[in-house]
């Protein structure tokens, strides 16, 4: 069972005091008094399946206070093998990519078409997501918010493209060019990351520029906007495995996350609050009992890695525990 105390009534009323809280029903956000692994606030949210193919995925939520660990796609009936959550800056809002619920067979075999989604925080629940972009025959894939959340980033069938949060007409960002795809916003909410061709660009009004990818290595894939200066990202490492790096945008080389190594794989990072203290990430540890990839957490200033369930019991499964996405807000 997940642990649902792990700090002193004498710090939480110390935490309390400092804290800055913002009431929206019964969304709630509290700042953090000091930067402590055991301390941990807000919510993560992750999906976990067998592989990519089997579209029998799970999304899950993780109270990273209390510990409440919940499966949030249980009683959902629009959408299957729901994967790649993100948060909405309000923290009203999930968006993430799925296959509509229902579709016809074809010769008795089960079809499935990848769509994105957005769901409500209801005050209770995740409301059953509304299907922004299809069913369409395209694969539409790794949604993310805008900074403001009125707007979705996401890529089609290999072209980049935005969809109003609301529905409506899609734009598209890279018709006629290479395959692009995993966008995310930079903070200044104008320019978009993403990857082309096993690059990281940055697509801006005055073009598309390539962001330095580090000495070695074969391709990068997966950015993620920490603020108006950095960036996360994933990149295929000369020894085939994957490791995480800083990227600038200022056109600083990159630099190397101290955790990666030529044994196993880490990938799929994401900040905690501005990514100065914490960041989740998956890793392909051979050390972790579990499945081929787990979630962990990367101590940046202690330069060590935490087991999820170190801290939280079993959170971890003999599946693939994939895409975290945190969010300042606990439900």
């Amino acid at each position: 069972m997940a642990q649902s105390e792990r700090v002193s009534g004498l710090a939480r009323v110390l935490t309390a005091l400092l804290a800055a809280t913002l009431i929206t029903g019964t969304i709630y956000m509290v700042k953090p008094a000091k930067a402590d692994i055991h301390s941990l606030s807000g919510t993560l949210f992750f999906h976990r399946y067998s592989d990519y193919a089997s579209w029998d995925a799970t999304m899950w939520s993780l109270d990273l206070q209390s510990g409440s660990f919940n499966q949030i796609n249980k009683n959902w009936t629009t959408v299957v093998s729901p994967i790649n959550a993100h948060v909405s800056n309000d923290g009203q809002y999930l968006t993430l990519m799925g296959s509509a619920a229902g579709l016809p067979a074809l010769n008795v075999e089960a079809q499935y078409d990848w769509d994105v989604f957005i769901s409500h925080w209801d005050g209770t629940s995740w409301t059953d997501p509304t299907n922004l972009t299809g069913p369409n025959n395209q694969r539409d894939e790794d949604p993310k918010f805008s900074p403001d959340g009125k707007t979705i980033a996401y890529k089609e069938d290999g072209v980049l493209a935005t969809v109003s949060s609301t529905g409506g007409a899609k734009t598209y960002l890279s018709v006629g060019e290479a395959e692009s795809s995993m966008p995310y916003y930079r903070s200044n909410g104008t320019d978009l990351l993403f990857e082309r061709q096993g690059k990281i660009m940055l697509k801006t009004s005055t073009g598309d520029k390539v962001m330095d990818p580090g000495v070695g290595g074969e391709s990068s894939y997966y950015p993620i906007g920490v603020d108006n200066e950095r960036f996360l990202f994933t990149r295929v490492q000369d020894s085939k495995h994957d490791g995480i790096r800083w990227g600038y945008y200022d056109g600083r080389p990159s630099t190397d996350l101290f955790f990666n190594n030529d044994t196993w794989d880490s990938s799929d990072s994401y900040p905690y609050q501005d990514a100065k203290d914490f960041i989740f990430l998956v890793s392909g540890d051979v050390n972790i009992p579990k499945g081929g990839y787990n979630l962990v957490i990367a101590d940046l200033r202690a330069e060590k890695v935490v087991n999820v369930d170190d801290l939280y019991g079993d959170i971890n499964s003999h599946q693939q525990e994939l895409g975290p996405a945190w969010t300042p807000f606990t439900y």
